[in-house]
Formats: structure tokens, sequence, C-alpha cells
């Protein structure tokens, strides 16, 4: 059954296993096989179990949005330090559940609105718990054009993350 390592033992240390030992070990293999397998089962179920809890209706009372908005963008501020456009500001998580990776995208403009460039961070905290607020800094050269900016958040992988607006 085993004769890969009947050989290689063989080879090595001159152990020769006998057909009753190896059919023990491929045993024990196979239990092992089987408890992972198993294990992963009970994972996929437990994650299944969790997906339609988090999708049952949440009532009016409870829910904390009443859209698909996930983040509210409580301040932000521009300004220009040492040569950089930095933009700062505070970002509250509203969804029903943590979110992980999500970055800061900061944009500065001309006076008339004509796009400049933009950069992107992560934000500070990571994951940003229900109902919790983060802190976030985005920093890019400056353009003598710049006066304008604005802010929107994103997945790291993914698009953009809608946002309410409170300032």
């Amino acid at each position: 059954m085993l004769p890969p390592i009947n050989d290689f033992l063989l080879k090595r240390s001159g152990i020769r296993l006998s057909g009753g030992v190896r059919f023990i070990i491929a045993l024990i293999l196979f239990g092992i096989g089987a408890a992972m397998v198993t294990g992963q089962a009970v994972d996929s179920a437990k994650q299944k179990v969790a997906e339609v809890q988090s999708t049952t209706p949440v009532t009016a009372a409870s829910a904390p949005v009443a859209s698909d908005e996930k983040l509210e963008l409580v301040n932000y501020k521009c300004s220009v330090e040492y040569g950089y456009f930095k933009i700062t500001g505070q970002v509250k998580n509203i969804s029903t559940k943590p979110m992980e990776n999500v970055m800061a995208v900061g944009s500065i403009f001309t006076a008339s609105g004509e796009f400049v460039k933009s950069s992107d961070a992560l934000i500070d905290y990571n994951p940003i718990l229900v109902g919790q607020t983060s802190p976030f800094q985005t920093l890019t050269t400056t353009n003598p054009e710049a006066t304008k900016c604005k802010v929107e958040f994103k997945e790291m992988f993914g698009g953009t993350i809608s946002t309410k607006r409170s300032e």
C-alpha cells in the first residue's frame, strides 16, 4: 500500500515495513484526512449559519442606517505642510458589521474644480468595528494650483464604499 515509504525507509535506514504496519499507517493517514475534511465541513456550516444570521432583517428601531451607506464622514480638513497636501479626518462605521481594509481616497482640485491628483491610505483602525470612529490621513505632494479637496472611501481591492456626509 505504501511502497514509496517502504523503499525510502529501506534505502535510508535499512528498515522494511511489513504489510500490516503499512496498512495501519494507511488507516491513520486516512483518519487524519477524514478529520480534516470533517473539520472543513463544520467550519463551512458555521460560516453559512453566520451568513444567515447576518442577513436576518433588522427592525427599524435598531437599524443603524436607513440606506445602503456603510460609512459616515464625520469631519475632514485640507492643509499644506512642508510641500505636501494633507487631508485628515474621521470616519465612522455605520454598517451592521465590521469592515476591513477601508481606504481613504483624498482628491485635490483647483479653485475652478479641475482635478489635480489623488492619493489613498488605509484608515487607522483595521478592522473598523460597528459604530467605531477611526482617524485617517492621506498625503501627496502639493501643486500650487490645488486649493480644494474631497474625500471618498473604498475597499482595498474593490470599489467605492457608499458614505454619508455629516460635515
